[in-house]
């Protein structure tokens, strides 16, 4: 029982860790991980020549800084996107403890040591998700308070921290609210490229990239399966174009409805369907595909005015093989297939 309650406990705690981990990772990890490179860089710049010319030469301080920086910004680059993550959440991180290292040392509370708590949290709200911006934000403000209240008379110390508070916090607000509606619009635009709004099927896009994966890594054995709705142009002409529709959406729901979770149905274009299997076998697809053909025959559309409409449609089928090396090839001979079903009566389903 014990056992239980630990495993059923642990499963509610990831969902939770993911979506931690989720709000603190970049929107965009490819441009996060170079302009945090790129902040890292002007910093460290920016600190050494300033030190530089300020006492003739570069400060030890300075250049502890610059070498710890530089190693950041180089395990950044070199990190694969993939696996960035959360972590990036560091470079802002570390940026603040330099930041805050380097006035302590220098014993530097202006208006020029201060400017550079400003980096940080500009580069968080452009680039990571609400939590991690929220996160940096509130390191660099209590970074800031540190130098201030340690450097800095009372009256003074208040003065500013209350003023650069409030800059941080509305540039944080402003910059994440920004990029927040950006994904937003953009996982919108990527939504509408990638499902079908009359069908709710996949998208071509979607289909291409899918079974490209699939031969380029010979995911075990997959087959696609090309349909082409018969006589549509007849039924477009005896029940109008919204009756043709209909037609398309109802042999949709039907292939979607005996398809596996992990198969990929799609429409290609106009009245042609197709799904991809994988990890399916030559008969076994043979036999689903054929079920396809049977079910939209054994399952006419009813109009709204109770009309019934039979329907049927052919099938062409590929499956994987050793001179299949590109996407294109699959295609062709699924296509090929289908159109032998055409010509010997529609109705069918024919295998390459």
């Amino acid at each position: 029982m014990q056992g239980t309650t630990r495993r059923t406990d642990r499963a509610f705690r990831a969902p939770r860790r993911r979506r931690l981990l989720d709000s603190l990772s970049a929107r965009n990890p490819r441009s996060a991980r170079t302009w945090a490179a790129v902040a890292l860089v002007v910093t460290i710049l920016t600190n050494v020549v300033t030190g530089a010319a300020g006492s003739g030469g570069v400060p030890v301080p300075e250049l502890c800084a610059a070498a710890a920086l530089t190693a950041l910004s180089v395990v950044l680059l070199r990190r694969r996107v993939d696996r960035v993550g959360p972590l990036i959440v560091l470079a802002p991180l570390a940026g603040v403890l330099a930041i805050v290292w380097l006035d302590l040392v220098t014993r530097d509370a202006s208006v020029t040591g201060q400017v550079f708590f400003i980096v940080p949290v500009v580069w968080a709200a452009a680039q990571l998700r609400v939590g991690g911006a929220a996160l940096v934000t509130a390191a660099t403000i209590a970074g800031e308070g540190v130098v201030v209240w340690t450097l800095l008379e009372p009256q003074r110390a208040v003065t500013d921290f209350a003023y650069l508070t409030v800059l941080l916090l509305l540039v944080s607000g402003v910059l994440n609210r920004s990029g927040a509606v950006q994904e937003r619009l953009v996982e919108q635009l990527r939504q509408q490229a990638s499902i079908d709004p009359l069908t709710g099927l996949w998208t071509r896009r979607v289909l291409d990239r899918a079974t490209a994966r699939a031969v380029e890594r010979r995911a075990g054995e997959a087959s696609l399966v090309i349909i082409d709705l018969d006589r549509f142009k007849t039924i477009n002409d005896t029940y109008g174009h919204l009756g043709g529709d209909a037609a398309l959406t109802h042999v949709a729901s039907l292939l979607t409805g005996r398809c596996r979770e992990g198969d990929l149905v799609a429409r290609m274009g106009g009245d042609e369907l197709a799904v991809l299997m994988l990890d399916c076998p030559r008969e076994t697809a043979a036999c689903r595909s054929q079920q396809f053909v049977d079910v939209v025959r054994a399952t006419p559309l009813r109009l709204p005015d109770g009309t019934l409409v039979p329907l049927s449609i052919s099938a062409g089928l590929a499956s994987l093989s050793p001179t299949a090396t590109r996407a294109e090839d699959l295609y062709a001979s699924a296509d090929a297939a289908l159109y032998v079903a055409k010509r010997t009566g529609r109705d069918r389903l024919s295998a390459a």
